[in-house]
């Protein structure tokens, strides 16, 4: 069965504040540095960053100072990112076809670049 997970996102008297699985994560402005959009790029390196490395720690490569630099675009006219680049270095002894297959593998891996290049249906319903 496919995982099904649930967020909430709620306006308070401090702010909005997000919820997920017993967590709270503080999204005002006023107290964190980070809007929508920042923590939406942020998701994407930070989802290959763990499939990347999940990967090599499976495979046995000894992989390390992973860095990933996400770069987005916003489209001129519209109100949505035109392009993302991620930027990926590390260090390791791995050939060129591991290397490529470890990118490979961080793309293919990734639910949320996915769930951007194959856009989920989203219905908001008034409740």
């Amino acid at each position: 069965m496919a995982e099904e997970k649930k967020a909430i996102v709620e306006l308070t008297d401090k702010g909005f504040l997000g919820k997920m699985e017993n967590k709270d994560f503080v999204l005002n402005l006023s107290d964190t540095t980070f809007n929508a959009t920042d923590l939406m790029l942020i998701s994407i390196g930070y989802c290959f960053g763990i499939t990347v490395d999940a990967y090599a720690k499976h495979k046995g490569l000894n992989i390390s100072n992973l860095k990933i630099s996400i770069h987005g675009k916003k489209h001129e006219t519209e109100n949505r990112y035109e392009y993302i680049t991620l930027e990926v270095s590390f260090d390791g002894d791995l050939t060129p076809e591991q290397r490529e297959r470890v990118i490979v593998i961080g793309k293919r891996g990734c639910t949320v670049s996915n769930s951007m290049l194959k856009a989920p249906e989203i219905e908001v319903k008034l409740v």
